[in-house]
């Protein structure tokens, strides 16, 4: 093994989190058009080349430094590192991936084995990575680049070797430039072994049918349809928490502001921030649902354009400050957080049909009990809702699964 590289803040408070508050994972589903479908023995020799022409990081393991005070990746010698990814690679034919992909994101990481690696029927790849190591950028760059050596198992002179820069520098501080990579994280309590994840995720879809007329009425109301998602979420929570009065309830979205930044500097991906938003519900009902997305879709824009995203940004330096000065804050008045997760380019790969993907994490700039996650895959509708075990009933989450099933059917 051979010393990498100190872990950034970013990356130690992912690890931090996960002691704190269960498991932190990132999958990836990717459809491979039948044109392209791999067979094991080559879905094999590519993951090695992948690791030994493309992604070192792929033979990364996480240490605590020598002095305690920090953690450090190391790389395993290669031997070990090529063995591991095979014990962690697996081909199955017959199986639905909506199952497995709901079991990953429930199976914690070690320090010692930070990816998985899945093929189902030959044309869906499913890739599990712990979230410190990977943030989902990078996770669709490897996939794009494992699924080009599935198709030639040609070695060239790889353009863009992924060494794994700190993510702080697009997921931190990302309009004002201020540094944090020297920030240096109070020792915490280790993992506790064997690892107990506070952490469950849901996954769960509804049919194309459900999601043609959704865009069809967004798209005659004028909205983004995860305005009218993040309420009816809202509605069903209402109606699940069995609400009999007039309630507020208070959501942090989670928005994409990359494409209004200008910025001085190359950076791709997205640029995810939080607007707090809320959803007053009296007599829950669709046509109210839809009223409500209109005028917090309305209120998004405004607030957008009024730059409020400058100052969610920077906010980011006072939470890394927090953590670093052990702090106890929370966002208990936060009922859950919204994203629209998986919204990455394919750019101009015709192997790829679709992909999806969903983290297992509770983060505490978010919230402090749920994350609800929503996207499209095969002109299906998906769901995943990561809720910690420790303040939220599974019975609870079930029936609002319901109430939300519930809700859509009357579209």
């Amino acid at each position: 093994m051979s010393f990498v590289r100190e872990l950034g803040a970013a990356e130690r408070i992912y690890c931090r989190e996960q002691t704190d508050h269960g498991n932190q994972t990132l999958v990836q589903v990717l459809i491979i058009s039948n044109a392209h479908k791999i067979n094991e023995l080559t879905a094999r020799q590519a993951l090695v080349k992948l690791y030994q022409d493309y992604c070192p990081v792929l033979g990364y393991k996480i240490c605590p430094s020598d002095d305690q005070t920090t953690l450090v990746y190391v790389s395993k010698d290669e031997q070990q590192a090529e063995q591991d990814l095979m014990s962690n690679f697996k081909y199955q034919q017959g199986t639905g991936w909506h199952e497995v992909f709901q079991d990953e994101l429930n199976i914690p990481f070690d320090n010692d084995n930070l990816s998985r690696w899945i093929i189902i029927n030959g044309n869906i790849l499913i890739m599990s990575f712990h979230h410190g190591l990977v943030d989902a950028k990078n996770l669709f760059y490897i996939s794009r680049q494992y699924l080009s050596l599935c198709s030639t198992l040609i070695s060239v002179k790889p353009k863009n070797t992924l060494f794994l820069e700190p993510m702080e520098k697009y997921l931190f501080n990302k309009y004002s430039y201020e540094k944090i990579s020297d920030l240096e994280l109070k020792p915490r309590s280790s993992r506790p072994d064997p690892i107990i994840s506070r952490t469950h995720v849901r996954h769960f879809y509804f049919s194309s049918q459900i999601l043609d007329r959704l865009i069809e009425q967004s798209h005659s109301n004028k909205i983004r349809l995860n305005s009218i998602l993040s309420v009816i979420t809202a509605t069903a929570y209402y109606l699940a928490s069995d609400y009999n009065e007039e309630k507020t309830l208070k959501i942090h979205m989670m928005v994409n502001i990359r494409p209004h930044l200008k910025l001085d500097y190359e950076q791709p991906g997205m640029f995810v921030t939080v607007f707090d938003c809320f959803v007053n519900i009296n007599q829950p009902s669709i046509s109210s649902s839809w009223l409500n997305a209109i005028q917090q879709h309305n209120d998004l824009h405004r607030r957008i354009n009024e730059k409020e995203y400058i100052m969610n940004c920077k906010n980011d330096t006072n939470l890394l400050n927090m953590i670093n000065n052990n702090e106890s804050f929370s966002c208990d008045d936060v009922h859950f957080a919204f994203s629209n997760l998986g919204l990455l380019s394919n750019t101009d790969d015709n192997q790829i049909e679709e992909h999806y993907f969903g983290v297992s994490l509770i983060e505490q700039r978010w919230t402090s009990a749920i994350l609800v996650g929503v996207s499209t895959i095969n002109g299906r509708l998906c769901f995943t809702i990561a809720y910690s075990k420790n303040k939220i009933e599974k019975a609870f989450i079930e029936k609002w699964i319901e109430k939300i099933y519930y809700l859509l059917e009357q579209i």
